[in-house]
């Protein structure tokens, strides 16, 4: 079917403002630590994603790369039109959101039971919740070309390797952030929590990894514990402690983490545990939660830092050794 220019301009701004609203909301519930509702948001994207790509090829924008950086310099300006909704536009996404919308109101994310894995066309953007078919019913791409969103990789596609090398440099990193500040300061709550806070915080989270690791390691498919992890409220107690203590502890349990990860081969880091929001997931999906959340967290105690140094009127960069910075940053 052929698509004349006007209509792809329409496509082309609309595809473009849903894809920037779902890539933002799949931003904010990954905040809220709701993964399940994430993943929704982000097929959305992809599907307007994908649908733009191809109109704004077939508008002809598209060149060689030398091409390409010409219309960059010259100031790509595209024609403005009206569109009509941008967002929830089919029956599926309709469903899918619809499910959130309930989960959300007893306060809580989507369950495993309630959404399946989401699989996105990557020729034509069509979003599929279960096993893609062989082929996609619009377009004909074969099953390999769909692009997945499965509960499996929610939390990072991060390797053994890489999750073992990056929770390795946390202690390091934490003794950068607190470097040189005062007792008054690491108690100071900026934005509803303190330095110290943060730090329990993270002590308690390694705790609740390590359990689950443990579980899924000595167990077959063990049903993890569906209580919350300890959330940032219930750290307020780390206030009143030494710092020196509360890094000791964070020490101590990263130690032991670690102790129970190095060395695992392949085939017992793809052991699985059974989560009621994930499902089925295996250790690797557990070392990647851990690496996001202490990630998420070490760039607020950094920007708290910054923020402290700055209202005293001393120097705000927080100077973290140079091979940290983009391991604290990636992704983010």
């Amino acid at each position: 079917m052929t698509i004349d220019p006007d209509e792809n301009r329409l496509l082309l701004c609309s595809m473009s403002l849903g894809y920037t609203a779902y890539h933002v909301w799949a931003l904010q519930s990954r905040r809220e630590r709701r993964y399940n509702i994430a993943r929704i948001f982000e097929a959305s994207s992809c599907v307007k994603r994908v649908r733009a790509e191809r109109a704004f090829q077939s508008l002809g924008e598209v060149g060689s790369t030398g091409e390409n950086v010409s219309r960059a310099l010259d100031g790509l300006e595209p024609n403005a039109v009206a569109t009509g909704p941008v967002t929830g536009t089919s029956p599926l996404s309709r469903d899918l959101l619809s499910r959130a919308s309930r989960a959300l109101a007893e306060g809580r994310d989507l369950n495993a039971e309630e959404i399946g894995d989401l699989y996105v066309c990557s020729n034509c953007g069509e979003l599929i919740e279960g096993e893609p078919p062989d082929v996609c019913a619009t377009c004909g791409t074969v099953r390999e070309g769909y692009l997945p969103f499965r509960a499996a990789e929610a939390m990072g596609n991060l390797g053994p390797y890489s999750i073992v090398r990056k929770i390795e440099q946390t202690p390091a990193t934490l003794r950068a952030i607190i470097d040189g500040l005062s007792n008054e300061q690491l108690s100071l709550r900026v934005a509803g929590h303190s330095l110290k806070e943060l730090m329990g915080h993270l002590t308690d989270m390694d705790v609740v990894f390590r359990e689950r690791a443990w579980l899924i390691l000595e167990t077959d498919n063990p049903r993890l514990p569906s209580a919350h992890p300890p959330t940032l409220s219930r750290a307020t107690g780390y206030n009143t402690q030494k710092i020196a203590d509360i890094i000791d502890a964070f020490q101590t349990s990263r130690q032991q983490s670690l102790g129970l990860l190095r060395g695992l081969t392949p085939a017992a880091w793809h052991r699985t545990g059974y989560h009621v929001i994930y499902g089925t997931i295996p250790l690797t999906h557990q070392g990647n939660w851990l690496v996001d959340h202490e990630r998420g967290h070490l760039i607020q105690m950094a920007q708290i830092r910054h923020d402290l140094l700055q209202q005293l009127g001393g120097p705000g960069q927080l100077k973290l050794p140079a091979n940290l910075v983009p391991e604290i940053l990636q992704g983010e």
